[in-house]
Protein backbone atom coordinates (compact mmCIF):
# COMPACT_ATOMS: atom_id res chain seq x y z
CA UNK A 1 0.00 0.00 0.00
CA UNK A 2 1.38 3.24 -0.93
CA UNK A 3 1.20 6.64 1.35
CA UNK A 4 -1.28 7.94 -0.82
CA UNK A 5 -3.51 4.88 -0.83
CA UNK A 6 -3.13 4.87 2.94
CA UNK A 7 -4.25 8.56 2.87
CA UNK A 8 -7.29 7.92 0.93
CA UNK A 9 -8.02 4.79 2.99
CA UNK A 10 -8.02 6.80 5.84
CA UNK A 11 -9.86 9.69 4.40
CA UNK A 12 -12.83 6.83 3.02
CA UNK A 13 -12.98 5.18 7.15
CA UNK A 14 -13.00 1.20 7.37
CA UNK A 15 -13.88 -0.73 4.63
CA UNK A 16 -17.14 -3.44 4.93
CA UNK A 17 -16.11 -7.01 4.54
CA UNK A 18 -16.09 -8.55 1.64
CA UNK A 19 -16.47 -5.40 -0.38
CA UNK A 20 -14.03 -4.85 -2.98
CA UNK A 21 -12.25 -1.38 -4.05
CA UNK A 22 -13.71 0.30 -6.88
CA UNK A 23 -12.14 -0.13 -10.87
CA UNK A 24 -9.53 2.64 -11.39
CA UNK A 25 -11.21 3.49 -14.10
CA UNK A 26 -14.70 4.34 -12.89
CA UNK A 27 -12.80 6.40 -10.16
CA UNK A 28 -10.69 8.17 -12.35
CA UNK A 29 -13.83 8.73 -14.74
CA UNK A 30 -15.67 10.43 -11.49
CA UNK A 31 -12.54 12.20 -10.70
CA UNK A 32 -12.12 13.79 -14.23
CA UNK A 33 -15.60 14.99 -14.25
CA UNK A 34 -15.39 16.16 -11.37
CA UNK A 35 -11.92 18.42 -11.77
CA UNK A 36 -13.18 19.60 -15.10
CA UNK A 37 -16.42 21.60 -13.40
CA UNK A 38 -14.32 22.20 -9.87
CA UNK A 39 -12.10 24.06 -12.19
CA UNK A 40 -14.73 25.48 -14.36
CA UNK A 41 -12.82 24.39 -17.43
CA UNK A 42 -15.89 22.55 -18.96
CA UNK A 43 -18.55 22.35 -16.50
CA UNK A 44 -20.28 19.14 -16.18
CA UNK A 45 -24.38 19.32 -17.38
CA UNK A 46 -25.00 16.62 -14.61
CA UNK A 47 -22.34 17.40 -11.94
CA UNK A 48 -24.93 16.29 -9.58
CA UNK A 49 -25.04 12.83 -10.66
CA UNK A 50 -21.70 12.69 -9.17
CA UNK A 51 -22.78 12.25 -5.67
CA UNK A 52 -24.59 9.70 -3.83
CA UNK A 53 -28.18 10.28 -2.04
CA UNK A 54 -26.22 11.49 0.47
CA UNK A 55 -23.02 13.20 1.12
CA UNK A 56 -20.92 13.65 4.34
CA UNK A 57 -18.59 17.58 4.28
CA UNK A 58 -15.91 17.56 6.62
CA UNK A 59 -13.14 20.58 6.93
CA UNK A 60 -10.34 20.74 8.79
CA UNK A 61 -11.21 24.55 10.04
CA UNK A 62 -14.44 23.61 12.00
CA UNK A 63 -13.56 19.33 12.17
CA UNK A 64 -17.41 18.86 11.97
CA UNK A 65 -19.03 16.33 9.56
CA UNK A 66 -21.81 17.75 8.13
CA UNK A 67 -24.50 14.60 5.83
CA UNK A 68 -26.06 16.97 3.21
CA UNK A 69 -28.08 15.18 0.10
CA UNK A 70 -26.09 15.25 -2.59
CA UNK A 71 -27.99 16.90 -5.31
CA UNK A 72 -28.40 20.37 -3.12
CA UNK A 73 -24.52 19.82 -1.89
CA UNK A 74 -23.45 19.79 -6.01
CA UNK A 75 -25.65 22.74 -6.53
CA UNK A 76 -24.29 25.06 -3.70
CA UNK A 77 -20.88 23.82 -4.72
CA UNK A 78 -21.18 24.83 -7.95
CA UNK A 79 -22.89 27.94 -7.52
CA UNK A 80 -19.88 28.85 -4.93
CA UNK A 81 -17.15 28.04 -8.05
CA UNK A 82 -19.03 30.77 -10.09
CA UNK A 83 -19.66 33.42 -7.72
CA UNK A 84 -15.75 32.90 -6.60
CA UNK A 85 -14.94 33.16 -10.29
CA UNK A 86 -17.42 36.62 -10.50
CA UNK A 87 -16.30 38.24 -7.95
CA UNK A 88 -12.30 37.39 -8.23
CA UNK A 89 -11.00 39.58 -11.21
CA UNK A 90 -8.33 37.79 -12.90
CA UNK A 91 -9.83 34.44 -11.06
CA UNK A 92 -7.54 31.18 -12.01
CA UNK A 93 -7.90 27.95 -9.89
CA UNK A 94 -5.18 26.11 -10.65
CA UNK A 95 -4.97 22.24 -9.92
CA UNK A 96 -1.95 21.38 -9.36
CA UNK A 97 -2.07 17.76 -8.31
CA UNK A 98 -4.95 15.06 -9.10
CA UNK A 99 -4.21 11.09 -7.33
CA UNK A 100 -6.32 8.89 -7.99
CA UNK A 101 -6.78 5.47 -5.95
CA UNK A 102 -9.61 2.58 -5.66
CA UNK A 103 -11.63 4.48 -3.52
CA UNK A 104 -11.38 7.90 -4.35
CA UNK A 105 -9.09 10.64 -5.23
CA UNK A 106 -7.27 13.69 -3.37
CA UNK A 107 -6.53 17.12 -5.18
CA UNK A 108 -4.42 19.83 -4.37
CA UNK A 109 -5.57 23.48 -5.75
CA UNK A 110 -5.08 27.35 -5.25
CA UNK A 111 -7.31 30.11 -6.12
CA UNK A 112 -5.72 33.13 -7.13
CA UNK A 113 -6.82 36.96 -8.45
CA UNK A 114 -7.66 40.05 -6.89
CA UNK A 115 -11.21 41.05 -5.42
CA UNK A 116 -12.59 44.34 -6.38
CA UNK A 117 -11.15 46.66 -3.64
CA UNK A 118 -7.73 44.96 -4.69
CA UNK A 119 -7.24 42.70 -1.90
CA UNK A 120 -5.30 39.80 -3.58
CA UNK A 121 -6.31 36.53 -2.89
CA UNK A 122 -4.81 33.21 -3.01
CA UNK A 123 -6.27 30.27 -1.24
CA UNK A 124 -4.47 26.88 -0.99
CA UNK A 125 -6.82 23.70 -0.81
CA UNK A 126 -6.90 20.33 -0.93
CA UNK A 127 -9.90 17.82 -0.85
CA UNK A 128 -9.99 14.05 -0.03
CA UNK A 129 -12.84 12.42 -2.00
CA UNK A 130 -14.51 9.51 -1.13
CA UNK A 131 -16.10 7.30 -4.11
CA UNK A 132 -18.31 4.36 -3.47
CA UNK A 133 -20.12 2.60 -6.07
CA UNK A 134 -19.32 5.58 -9.22
CA UNK A 135 -20.26 8.04 -6.43
CA UNK A 136 -18.94 10.46 -3.65
CA UNK A 137 -19.90 9.67 -0.13
CA UNK A 138 -17.47 12.35 1.14
CA UNK A 139 -15.48 15.09 0.65
CA UNK A 140 -12.82 16.22 3.33
CA UNK A 141 -11.39 19.70 2.62
CA UNK A 142 -7.77 21.18 3.71
CA UNK A 143 -7.44 24.60 3.99
CA UNK A 144 -6.45 27.37 5.64
CA UNK A 145 -9.96 29.73 6.39
CA UNK A 146 -7.62 32.48 6.99
CA UNK A 147 -7.49 32.54 3.70
CA UNK A 148 -10.56 32.04 2.82
CA UNK A 149 -12.00 35.24 4.93
CA UNK A 150 -11.48 38.43 2.31
CA UNK A 151 -12.88 36.11 -0.20
CA UNK A 152 -16.22 35.06 2.07
CA UNK A 153 -16.42 39.06 3.17
CA UNK A 154 -16.79 39.68 -0.54
CA UNK A 155 -19.32 36.73 -1.03
CA UNK A 156 -21.58 38.23 1.62
CA UNK A 157 -21.54 42.26 1.13
CA UNK A 158 -22.56 40.94 -2.86
CA UNK A 159 -24.87 38.59 -1.38
CA UNK A 160 -23.67 35.21 -3.20
CA UNK A 161 -22.42 33.02 0.63
CA UNK A 162 -24.43 30.36 1.05
CA UNK A 163 -24.86 30.51 5.15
Amino acid sequence: MTRDSRTMAAASGPREEGTEPHAPALVHHVASRFVQTYSLTRVDPEFDQLFAETVEVWHSFDHETTSLPGREFAGAMLRMLRATAEIVRDHSDRIWSLKVDHDGFALAATASGELGDGTPVHISRCLLVTVHEGRITRICEFGDQRQRAPLDEALRAAGRFRS
